[in-house]
């Protein structure tokens, strides 16, 4: 088993990262845009005109600014209460996670977006196994 700083600080890099990438979904939504294309997420080429590039911005900076406060509040719960070994704090982090993992994953294949599904097996092993690791801790 990871040890309980190990367990808090790998999280915090994770969520670090994320929390970066959201900000720049936010300021720089032409950046976004070709990361989703280079990801295969982007606009099917029939219909990838200017107008469609332009309105894709909107959402993409729409999805920055909720990961970046979802991502915030994340990392405060790790800094603060996660790492003091309170149980509701690690309840919250895994059901929020959990939350996530399942509607973001179930959606991108029922709608066939299998790589995007795929996607999110790194993000949520980097944050579920320290999280497992302080599971017998936060009981």
């Amino acid at each position: 088993m990871m040890k309980r700083r190990t367990a808090t600080t790998w999280p915090l890099v994770v969520l670090s990262i994320v929390f970066v990438y959201s900000l720049l979904l936010v300021v720089a939504g032409n950046t976004a845009l070709s990361l989703f294309n280079w990801f295969g997420f982007g606009p099917d080429s029939s219909i990838d005109t200017d107008e469609v590039r332009d309105y894709l911005r909107l959402p993409y900076m729409v999805l920055g600014a909720v990961m970046a406060g979802w991502t915030l509040m994340m990392i405060q719960l790790v800094r603060g209460p996660l790492r003091e070994g309170s149980p509701w704090a690690f309840k919250v982090l895994v059901q929020s996670l959990v939350l996530w993992f399942f509607l973001d994953t179930g959606m991108s294949l029922v709608l066939g977006y299998p790589t995007h599904a795929l996607f999110n097996i790194p993000f949520a092993i980097a944050l579920g196994v320290p999280l497992l690791s302080l599971r017998s801790s936060a009981n």
